[in-house]
């Protein structure tokens, strides 16, 4: 059972309306939307504008965006793919054209549509209540006066400006080879300009008007994407996928973003009995280390793009092929593992109200700043998921025209007989699925409230930044040495990290019980969760 007192931060409490997002200036502008009588839709996307405004290493309109979201009056979780497309130009042949063997990690040949802004007007366009200026104007505040620049963003500037050579990436975030410090105020005229236009003109400045523009200009030359892709992009609502796990329904997004790989993990951890282990024995975390392994070696296999790649849905998440790939795990000794063969940086946030409502959102420039182009005029700083297509012409996630890349973004919810129970959503790039399946049996299996199941030591296994190794398993140093001894006998290659790592993630969850909210955001990150 969960320790009482193991939280550094007391749970969140509310009953009315909850908001837990990875920056307190954008959980306060969601909690004061919430208070007004605004819908999580509406809060949703003041919140996002916000954190693109305040993380902007992280989120921003020039990502893709997803979520989840419970509508109370139906009873039903809806799944809003607002993930871009590849440019017309975009071939393996083009790349070997212009003599590259692989897609590069930053520039414009990075760049696919940005989905972020129309996704937001589709969201306000089924579950909104107020204007799109209403909900962009707190962003706008903090873009156009400034706000105290955190750590984090502080040292994600620095640390990518040598890697950047856009000039108006470094006007704003380094300018004179340096990054805002500590508490000094980042101003983002240019992306104030940005968001007052789109609260004016609505999506289609940013797919046809003065934004796709200045986009299409700066992609013209060395990217693949063209103003007609722009105006050609849309996003779209799908079902969600789902599984059981002990009694409760679990929903993800569905591909190309790797929330499948969660629901494997989790119909995996269902047929051994994970709570008889003591939270982080060597038992718990040897069993969550191999069945993460097992779910990705099918991620990496089977998810692209399911309008150019079938991906075997049905097949994956079946309770029998679950059954079949138990077999290989070995209680021992640590493996890697083959695929299966089946029949047939980010940001993370949840918004909750009092009658039910739920939104879990993910939204991403994928690596930190993304590509590193910012559209001379915009203050729009592009993301770089193209980067994840693959080279390899048999690869359902092979670079193609008017494709969606793999996204490792994801966001979760899960209900129980019908009723929301928790909304959950966490950045971290390739490891986004693991941390679901830490966090997610943390509340599920052992009881913790979300503070403490989000706080509680994690695990990420392999790379995190591009230069990083592969074969190795990170773990925080809260862990018992004992422990961590014996997972090395057993075969796991670690590596020690600081405790509240960055590398393993930024999480945010709110949990319903019995009518009151709880909420919980990640110390490991600058976040606040805030309920009434």
């Amino acid at each position: 059972m969960p320790q009482i007192g193991y939280s550094h931060r007391a749970v969140a409490l509310g009953r009315d309306g909850m908001v837990a997002s990875a920056h307190p200036l954008a959980t306060l502008a969601g909690v004061e939307l919430l208070k007004s009588g605004a819908t999580v839709a509406d809060a949703a996307v003041a919140v996002n504008a916000v954190l693109a405004v305040t993380q902007p290493y992280c989120c921003g309109v020039g990502g893709d965006f997803f979520c989840l979201y419970y509508e109370a009056a139906t009873r039903r979780v809806h799944s809003l793919n607002g993930a871009g497309r590849s440019g017309r130009r975009a071939s393996l042949d083009e790349l070997h054209r212009r003599g590259l063997a692989d897609l590069p990690g930053v520039g414009p040949a990075t760049v696919s549509v940005p989905g972020c802004v129309r996704a937001w007007a589709m969201l306000l366009e089924r579950f909104g209540s107020r204007s799109l200026g209403e909900l962009l104007a707190p962003a706008i505040h903090y873009a156009e006066r400034g706000f105290p620049c955190t750590l984090l963003v502080s040292q994600a500037a620095q640390e990518m400006a040598p890697r950047f050579d856009d000039a108006a990436w470094h006007r704003i975030f380094a300018p004179g080879g340096r990054a805002p410090a500590l508490g000094e105020l980042l101003v983002q005229a240019d992306l104030a300009r940005t968001l007052r236009d789109l609260a004016a003109e609505g999506p289609d400045l940013f797919y046809r008007g003065r934004v796709a523009q200045a986009m299409a200009s700066r992609l013209e030359a060395d990217g693949f994407v063209t103003g007609d892709d722009l105006a050609a992009h849309r996003g779209e609502w799908r079902a969600p996928l789902s599984t059981t796990y002990r009694g409760v329904t679990v929903y993800e997004t569905p591909p190309p973003t790797q929330g499948l790989a969660a629901l494997i993990g989790l119909n995996l951890l269902e047929g051994f009995p994970l709570a008889r282990h003591p939270v982080h024995s060597l038992e718990h975390l040897h069993l969550l280390i191999e069945t993460t392994k097992l779910a990705y070696a099918d991620r990496d296999r089977w998810i692209g793009d399911p309008a150019h790649a079938p991906v075997p849905v049905d097949g994956l998440l079946a309770k029998a092929y679950a059954g079949e790939r138990r077999r290989a795990f070995d209680r021992k000794k640590a493996q890697s593992y083959p695929a299966g063969d089946p029949d047939g940086d980010t940001t993370g946030f949840v918004v909750a109200d009092g009658r039910g409502n739920v939104i879990s959102v993910i939204q991403s420039v994928f690596n930190a700043f993304g590509s590193g182009v910012v559209p001379p005029g915009t203050g729009i700083d592009l993301h770089n998921r193209g980067r994840h297509f693959s080279t390899d012409p048999a690869h359902p996630s092979a670079l193609a025209p008017g494709k969606r890349p793999f996204h490792t973004l994801m966001a979760a919810i899960a209900t129980r007989d019908g009723e929301p129970l928790v909304g959950f959503a966490t950045m971290g790039g390739n490891g986004q699925a693991m941390f679901h399946l830490q966090v997610l049996t943390n509340l599920l299996d052992y009881g913790m409230d979300p503070q403490e199941a989000i706080e509680r030591p994690r695990f990420l296994i392999g790379a995190f930044l591009p230069d990083d190794p592969t074969d190795v398993t990170r773990v925080e140093g809260r862990l018992p040495r004992r422990v961590l001894t014996a997972l090395q006998r057993r075969g796991h290659h670690l590596r020690v990290e600081p405790d509240f790592a960055y590398r393993v993630g930024h999480a945010q969850a709110i949990l319903r019980r019995e009518g009151t909210l709880m909420g919980g955001a990640d110390p490991r990150g600058d976040g606040a969760a805030l309920g009434f």
